[in-house]
């Protein structure tokens, strides 16, 4: 497909409020990463409609204004699988001529279902930051070499063709993020870094900064583990690739001379290089910037006493783990996570010691787990020394084992596929089994969640101040958990009531 001359370009994200789904007013990380990238071949402009919760009809006046001659459009979960379409068809009607690409999460692990929208032209798998740059050029060629673009897949003579992926190896080529030129409202005003940075998000204590404004930033992609309800070996590799220390430091000098107090890794992996992390860790140390970092996630067996003292003093005093399960038969033969529960809460007590806060994530509810092995979780759960437990129920996404298995023993709504994203949410029950149905899970999940959290006024006060929210806001929070069993409660919480809150 030949076009006429990419002047303007238009990277874009949905609100994802329009749906009813939970939205966030993250910084629009990925899109400022491909914009970086693609300054050099036209006019590249960021909307966010997320940030100002615009309307359908907001867009579709802006899009019109711009008018872009290309629009790229990021996917963030399957979850926003329906919001996506919906921002796609507003996209086409508003601009009937202009080349539409899909990217993110969505194509990268369900790309069959993604192909269907006929008002995409071209879908990006994986990371863009290389592919998206070389597909503009080919558009404008004569003939175009699409087969040439890794990663890219697209319709030809009613057939479909997808371009092998690969996964950068260098992502210190890859350019820090430019977020000018933002747009983030109706009447087409900016949105700075600063705007973002300011915003605070309560009920969401592993990224509610502490020190304002904050920032965002990724420091490492992949993963080598196989956790049977994880897609990320799909979306980003079976084999952890790094940044180099220099390159994350660097990136941080640049954050802290533009007025940043905070930075929030949204690593999976931040610690899997040890001796990495520590130059990191020292670098921070060795400016003495008045910063604070914390990170998303941490691989709770790469902590030992050594490594949390370094951590502490060089800004970060919160741990949030994952360890999934409480049962160690379960974690694993069935969820297949390499960790020792028995080493777990000798080292949160260290982390308490030296003044971390801690939260704890477990995942229940998997094909093959007993009733006494979930409540083996809760058991394990309720003795750890730490501020927040959360229970999540185990959800089915495309491109893992845990959906493979549902779908092969028929343990899901029979259009679970079809209306992926009506169906997700970590809070809900999907799968039954001879051992539970969904609606037990629901009612196990949001009751012991409670029980356990709430047991004193000692965990009440820790966890307003993680949460970030008032004792009104803490009970209000607990009634409609119960109520609503956990399912769409924190939405209703957090839907705008924090976004445009600054510190």
């Amino acid at each position: 497909m030949k076009i006429k001359k990419i002047k303007k370009i238009v990277l874009i994200q949905p609100n994802y409020a329009w749906m009813t789904k939970r939205t966030w007013c993250h910084p629009p990380y990925t899109l400022a990463l491909l914009k970086a990238v693609v300054n050099d071949r036209a006019e590249t402009i960021v909307f966010d409609p997320n940030f100002a919760n615009l309307s359908e009809e907001d867009v579709s006046f802006v899009l019109k204004k711009i008018k872009p001659d290309l629009v790229g459009i990021t996917s963030v979960s399957t979850e926003y699988y329906n919001t996506s379409k919906l921002l796609t068809s507003l996209v086409r009607r508003a601009l009937p001529e202009a080349v539409i690409i899909f990217g993110g999460v969505i194509p990268t692990v369900f790309l069959e279902e993604a192909m269907k929208d006929k008002n995409i032209d071209y879908w990006m798998i994986g990371e863009g930051e290389v592919s998206f740059p070389k597909l503009i050029d080919e558009l404008q060629k004569e003939n175009p070499e699409l087969s040439t673009i890794k990663g890219l897949a697209y319709w030809q003579k009613g057939k479909t063709i997808v371009n092998d992926n690969v996964f950068l190896e260098d992502l210190d080529q890859v350019p820090f993020p430019d977020y000018s030129n933002i747009i983030g409202s109706r009447k087409m005003s900016k949105v700075s870094m600063h705007d973002y940075g300011n915003v605070v998000f309560k009920y969401a204590p592993g990224i509610l900064a502490k020190k304002y404004p904050s920032a965002m930033t990724i420091t490492t992609r992949g993963c080598p583990f196989k956790c049977i309800f994880c897609a990320g070996k799909t979306v980003s590799g079976q084999r952890v690739r790094f940044r180099s220390a220099e390159n994350v430091l660097a990136e941080i000098d640049l954050l802290y001379k533009q007025g940043i107090k905070e930075i929030i890794f949204l690593d999976d992996h931040f610690l899997a290089n040890r001796k990495r992390a520590m130059d990191i860790m020292n670098g921070i140390m060795e400016r003495k910037y008045d910063m604070a970092w914390r990170c998303c996630n941490v691989t709770a067996w790469l902590l030992d006493k050594e490594i949390l003292e370094v951590m502490y003093k060089s800004g970060c005093d919160f741990l949030l783990v994952s360890p999934e399960s409480g049962n160690q038969y379960v974690l694993d033969n069935i969820v297949k996570k390499p960790l020792k529960l028995n080493s777990l809460p000798g080292i949160l007590n260290i982390a308490k010691s030296i003044g971390f806060s801690v939260m704890v994530n477990f995942v229940f509810g998997f094909p093959g787990e007993t009733w006494d092995q979930i409540r083996d979780t809760i058991k394990y759960a309720e003795k750890l020394n730490v501020d927040i437990v959360n229970f999540h129920i185990a959800t089915p996404l495309p491109k893992t084992e845990l959906m493979e298995i549902c779908l092969r023993e028929k343990l899901l709504p029979g259009d679970y596929v079809r209306n992926v994203s009506k169906y997700s949410g970590y809070g809900k029950g999907l799968i039954t089994t001879k051992e539970f149905t969904p609606v037990e899970l629901e009612v196990l999940r949001s009751f012991e969640w409670d029980r356990i959290n709430f047991s004193s006024e000692e965990r009440k006060k820790s966890i307003m101040r993680l949460n970030g929210i008032t004792r009104e806001e803490l009970e209000n929070w607990r009634v409609n958990t119960r109520r609503n069993l956990g399912v769409n409660s924190l939405i209703r919480n957090i839907m705008h009531t924090s976004s445009m809150n600054s510190a």
